[in-house]
C-alpha cells in the first residue's frame, strides 16, 4: 500500500514536471509615481500553464523631486489566464524588499501586487506589458514592458 502511494506520487510530480517552464525577462518602463526611468529583471519557474513563482530585481532613478534611487527585491507567486495560444493575462502577488538610497535612504517590506498581458511569438518567446507596485514607503507604481526568453 505504501509502495502504491508512492508510486503515484512519484508519477504525479513527473506530471507536474513534464509542464514545468523556467524563463528569464527584461523590461523597461516609467515609475509612474515620480515619473522616472526603470527597469526590471525577473526570473521564474512555471510549474504549469496557470501557475508559477518568480523573483525580481526593479531599479528606478532618482526623479525631479525625488533625489534617491530605488531598488526592489520580490518574489511572488503568478498566475496566468491563457485566452489563445498567443495571448494571456496574468496576475502576480507577493513580497518586496524596497530600498531608497541617496537623500532619502529607507527600506522597508511590503506586499507587492501587478497585472499584465502576454503575447507570445512563438515557444521561447513572449513580449508582454505590466503594471505592478508595492506597499510601503512611497508606494512606487511601474508600468513597464519586455521581453521574456523561456528555456
Amino acid at each position: 500500500m505504501i509502495l502504491k502511494k508512492l508510486f503515484i506520487g512519484l508519477l504525479g510530480l513527473v506530471a507536474v514536471q513534464a509542464y514545468a517552464d523556467v524563463y528569464v525577462d527584461g523590461n523597461i518602463g516609467l515609475n509612474t509615481t515620480y515619473g522616472a526611468f526603470a527597469w526590471n529583471v525577473d526570473g521564474g519557474y512555471m510549474i504549469n500553464k496557470n501557475l508559477g513563482l518568480e523573483g525580481g530585481l526593479t531599479y528606478s532613478s532618482g526623479s525631479y523631486y525625488w533625489n534617491s534611487d530605488y531598488w526592489m527585491f520580490d518574489g511572488a507567486v503568478k498566475g496566468v489566464l491563457p485566452l489563445s495560444d498567443v495571448f494571456a493575462l496574468y496576475g502576480k502577488a507577493g513580497l518586496a524588499l524596497n530600498s531608497y538610497t541617496g537623500e532619502y535612504s529607507n527600506a522597508n517590506l511590503g506586499i507587492l501586487l501587478g497585472v499584465g498581458a502576454q503575447f507570445n511569438l512563438d515557444r521561447y518567446w513572449t513580449l508582454h506589458v505590466e503594471d505592478y507596485a508595492s506597499t510601503g514607503y512611497a508606494n512606487p507604481n511601474f508600468l513597464m514592458f519586455g521581453g521574456q526568453y523561456n528555456f
